[in-house]
């Protein structure tokens, strides 16, 4: 069986350096989007995400990408995003997470239209080209794809990488991906091969629980009780989370939480916290601001940024 007949296909992750300087990398801009995986035969195209789910009836404008690849069967790796003066909304893709209506839909395709940002090739061809090196895949890819409304191949530098970090971030762009040319595809492995270099450091992290709200904060909760899988797998108490929220979010994220109570504890063993904690079910991802992580690993100067619904909580890994 080919990759192309494969959905079981966990894309490849990063791990964070800070910006640096090597010919044995490529540089491209950090696209902040929903990231996919694109099975594209006999001009029909369908788009899994990092949860396994097929989510292509959500996104129709992009059934007609298949129009602008020079192949009859490929596999891709890429993120849907919405653009807006050409830099990703990750706010305006966050409305289409989910919603299958089909009116709905329609109306959302019209309003807030997505394109799919690739920048790797899997498959080619009835062949699958994972295993040679990333040079090969990018130069296979660029004649692959003719940009479109709705696709665009991802460009990059090679070496430059503090530059290239600069000048991306001054356009707007959140950071940057370093990848190593030589490198192979490796499947749902969060690789050094892989960079990702951000101008504010940030890990997704499981929501374990939340702590009960005083005050303004009485309706909602106070803080969230974060967690990450250590080496051995466990899940483990990274610290908690009180601040980055609008109001908007925090009555969002509330009801996304009640629906996931459990009375048994999440993360086992001792956590701190600053009142009681309601648990739920490691089912939501977050992702998470702060600076470095303490001697006991704990997050230094935690802050909210952002739900990641399309996030694996496996994938949330201390690194």
């Amino acid at each position: 069986m080919t990759l192309l007949e494969d959905r079981r296909i966990r894309p490849m992750l990063t791990k964070t350096a800070e910006p640096f300087d090597s010919n044995d990398y490529y540089f491209e801009p950090k696209w902040d989007g929903l990231r996919c995986i694109a099975y594209v035969k006999r001009g029909q195209v369908s788009f899994q995400n990092r949860n396994l789910r097929i989510v292509t009836n959500s996104y129709p404008e992009l059934k007609d990408i298949a129009a602008n690849l020079n192949t009859k069967a490929a596999v891709l790796d890429g993120e849907i995003v919405v653009l807006r003066n050409g830099l990703p909304s990750f706010e305006l893709l966050q409305n289409r997470f989910g919603v299958e209506d089909p009116v709905r839909v329609q109306i959302l395709a019209k309003r807030s239209p997505t394109t799919y940002i690739a920048f790797d090739l899997l498959h080619l061809n009835g062949g699958d080209v994972d295993d040679r090196p990333l040079s090969y895949r990018k130069k296979m890819l660029q004649r692959a794809i003719n940009d479109g409304p709705h696709v665009i191949v991802s460009q990059h530098i090679r070496g430059t990488g503090r530059v290239f970090f600069r000048k991306a971030v001054q356009l707007g762009f959140e950071g940057v991906i370093a990848k190593k040319v030589a490198s192979a595809y490796q499947f749902g492995v969060r690789s050094s091969d892989w960079l990702k270099i951000k101008k504010v450091r940030s890990i997704d992290c499981v929501i374990a629980g939340y702590t009960v709200g005083e005050g303004t904060r009485k309706s909602t909760f106070g803080a969230l009780v974060l967690g990450a899988y250590d080496e051995h797998k466990r899940l483990v108490h990274v610290g908690n989370v009180g601040t980055g929220f609008t109001e908007t979010e925090l009555d969002r994220i509330v009801k996304l939480l009640r629906l996931r109570r459990i009375r048994e504890r999440t993360i086992p063993g001792k956590v701190q916290a600053p009142s009681p904690i309601k648990w739920v079910k490691a089912s939501v991802v977050a992702e998470i601001a702060y600076t470095t992580f303490t001697n006991e690993m704990k997050l230094r100067f935690p802050r909210f940024l952002r739900l990641r619904l399309d996030g694996n909580p496996s994938d949330c890994t201390i690194h």
